[in-house]
């Protein structure tokens, strides 16, 4: 973990931390906990391509040691195609790269609209396997939000039908922090 010097965590309102502010979201947390500056890079809303824009200025323009890109629920609201989706993450990764800057992927948590967690599916599916092919590590917020054995994500851990309440926050920053000390 040494390798560490300063992270950037881009992606959209669940990054950010809303329905409260930053000091209440798993980046906050996970900075706390390993004591390591880890900027919030989150804006409520934003869709991969948004992200993808911003990328320039909000990480390559601080040259961080590593990089947490996760999005996606937005551009499932939108219906987004898959392939859009890869692309926009596809070149984020390839970005930070070409500065030196080691890309870690966060899967999205699942969504409780049926319709919209159908097409984060396939785009977590294809974040598994580009990480997977690139040899990219992987913070799966996804998985963090079930039970064991159970095939429904927990509603304890939800504002809403897709933003995280304080539990929830604090579930994802565990599973970042366990995920940040492996690598």
């Amino acid at each position: 973990m040494s390798d560490f010097k300063k992270i950037i965590a881009i992606g959209d309102s669940i990054t950010y931390g809303f329905p409260y502010f930053p000091c209440s979201s798993w980046v906050h947390l996970v900075s706390q906990e390993l004591g390591i500056p880890i900027i919030n890079k989150g804006v409520n809303g934003d869709t991969s391509l948004q992200m993808l824009e911003r990328f320039a200025q909000d990480v390559i323009r601080s040259l961080p040691s590593h990089v947490i890109i996760m999005g996606g629920a937005n551009d499932a609201c939108a219906r987004v195609e898959a392939e859009e989706v890869y692309d926009n993450i596809r070149s984020m990764v390839e970005m930070a790269e070409q500065y030196e800057i080691i890309p870690i992927l966060g899967l999205p948590i699942p969504c409780n609209y049926p319709q919209d967690e159908c097409i984060l599916s396939l785009y977590r599916e294809d974040m598994r396997e580009y990480a997977a092919a690139k040899n990219l590590s992987v913070i799966d917020f996804h998985s963090a939000f079930f039970k064991s054995n159970s095939k429904q994500p927990y509603g304890g851990f939800y504002t809403d039908v897709l933003h995280p309440n304080e539990q929830g926050y604090r579930v994802m920053a565990g599973i970042a922090v366990n995920t940040i000390r492996n690598i």
